[in-house]
């Protein structure tokens, strides 16, 4: 399957967007509905030029990674956030709407950016002679080999560590909201999700984007622009769509 779908050209910016505002507007009871929805505009806007970005411009291997991980920090985080406030407020902890806020939000980012660091940290020890790189990497020609991007190649950090960390610092709020009801139901369902993303960012996103990473330094050190080899495909298919065709880079 090809790294973009024509379905995506104009499916990824929209959702972005919708995604974003969704997630501001979550916000509305904590500091009232002008300011989140300046927050969701603001987010969705961000979400979406991410998104564009990946759709018209990305080139598929570094780059593409890197903006990858960027997207699902601005999407899961600020979404997670709302979710561990809302819980909060039904909770009639309306007090403490920050510091669960910003708990939410680091959940996610420690469970992605931890992985990464550890993953670069990995494959920069091997080298570009490394078992990974030879496995990955056509230096000579400058492209990607398959597999390069995905966090199923990717060398995995040991994931109980962080995600006994990432799921601990929820533990205190959730034993304090613990009694039933409505407000236990929205417990389980924030349990559910920090799961979720946690495995997401230990399992997928770290992993890819240590591996990003590590590619950038690679290009740094070699001068060359590594290309993903289905680079003259995607391209082909965003000269043919009427609105990538208008933001796309040819080279």
């Amino acid at each position: 399957m090809m790294m973009l779908q024509r379905s995506q050209m104009v499916a990824l910016p929209v959702s972005g967007f919708v995604w974003g505002l969704v997630t501001g507007l979550v916000l509305t009871r904590a500091v009232g509905f002008k300011q989140a929805l300046a927050v969701g505009c603001v987010l969705g806007f961000l979400l979406c030029i991410t998104a564009a970005w990946s759709a018209y411009r990305s080139d598929g291997a570094a780059r593409h990674a890197v903006g990858n991980g960027l997207f699902y920090a601005l999407a899961a985080a600020p979404f997670l956030g709302g979710a561990c406030l809302v819980l909060a407020q039904m909770a009639g902890l309306d007090g403490w709407a920050l510091p669960v806020w910003f708990l939410g939000v680091a959940t996610v980012l420690v469970s992605a950016l931890g992985p990464a660091w550890q993953t670069h940290a990995r494959l920069a020890a091997e080298g570009d002679a490394g078992p990974w790189a030879r496995k990955h990497l056509d230096l000579r020609a400058g492209v990607l080999l398959p597999g390069a991007l995905s966090a199923a190649e990717s060398p995995r950090p040991a994931m109980t560590p962080w995600q006994i960390g990432a799921l601990a610092v929820n533990l205190p709020l959730l034993w304090r909201l613990q009694g039933g009801g409505d407000t236990g139901l929205m417990a389980l369902v924030v349990v559910v999700m920090v799961i979720a993303m946690v495995w997401v960012g230990v399992g997928q996103v770290g992993p890819a984007l240590g591996a990003g990473w590590f590619l950038l330094d690679i290009e740094r050190r070699t001068s060359q622009r590594l290309r993903n080899p289905e680079w003259a495909e995607v391209q082909a298919m965003r000269r043919e769509h009427w609105l990538a065709r208008r933001f796309m880079r040819e080279t």
